[in-house]
């Protein structure tokens, strides 16, 4: 409880870290490969429904309190009315990557990440709120019945700057994960009652970083040019 309770604190909108208070898993080691994206895409067009992947973790407050909704069961029967769901579980921020790639996208910018992809022609449709959801555990079940079963996605066109502007400063986000990853990993898999003062100040940093440059991203979706230009961050500098 102690670990909860103080990543609640650090968190600063990126997604908060359960310690292991509850065996039940939702995403443990769970991953698809191109193929089976393929598969449960064309599985969801033959139904007529979207296909949704929700990128997690066990050790993510928030990931697990989605999961625990979409297992409730009314609102699990009529989520898989409108839906095909796969899990993608990202472990300590190393994975995940292939599948946001496969649908051209560069990165997640935190955790659960909500990808909800028409399926004939496997377009992200909700990229704009993506973001939404890593704070899930801080919503009703109002807020989950009006985005996942009312909304009508309406997506964004990216200018082609756009898209460069992302991959160059998503390598940035994903490079700080990894830093970030095998920090968290180290406290998660140790008795150490708090984080060391390296990872809270790394943590909080990424999560400023990565929740900037995809605001930005969103922002100027159809700009060309001048785009905002980011520093470096510690996890960049020898």
């Amino acid at each position: 409880m102690y670990r909860y309770i103080l990543f609640l604190l650090l968190s600063l909108s990126f997604s908060s870290i359960n310690a292991a208070e509850n065996s039940d898993s939702f995403f443990g080691g769970l991953s698809l490969s191109d193929a089976q994206l393929e598969q449960q895409q064309q599985l969801a067009a033959q139904q007529n429904k979207l296909f949704m992947l929700v990128l997690g973790a066990d050790w993510c407050h928030d990931s697990r309190a989605l999961a625990k909704q979409f297992q409730q069961p009314e609102f699990g029967q009529k989520l898989a009315q409108r839906f095909v769901v796969s899990y993608v579980d990202v472990g300590y921020l190393q994975h995940g990557f292939s599948v946001t790639n496969y649908y051209g996208e560069p990165t997640y910018y935190g955790t659960p990440t909500v990808m909800i992809i028409e399926p004939s022609s496997g377009r992200v449709l909700n990229k704009s709120d993506w973001q939404h959801w890593t704070n899930a555990a801080s919503y009703n079940e109002q807020a989950f019945r009006s985005y996942f079963l009312e909304k009508e996605f309406q997506p964004l066109a990216f200018s082609a700057a756009n898209r460069a502007f992302e991959d160059y400063y998503a390598e940035r986000v994903r490079v700080g994960f990894a830093v970030a990853g095998a920090l968290l990993e180290a406290y998660m898999e140790s008795s150490a009652k708090q984080p060391s003062a390296e990872f809270s100040e790394l943590w909080a940093e990424l999560g400023r970083f990565r929740n900037q440059v995809f605001n930005d991203v969103i922002d100027y979706h159809d700009r060309r040019d001048e785009f905002p230009n980011y520093p470096l961050q510690s996890w960049e500098q020898e």
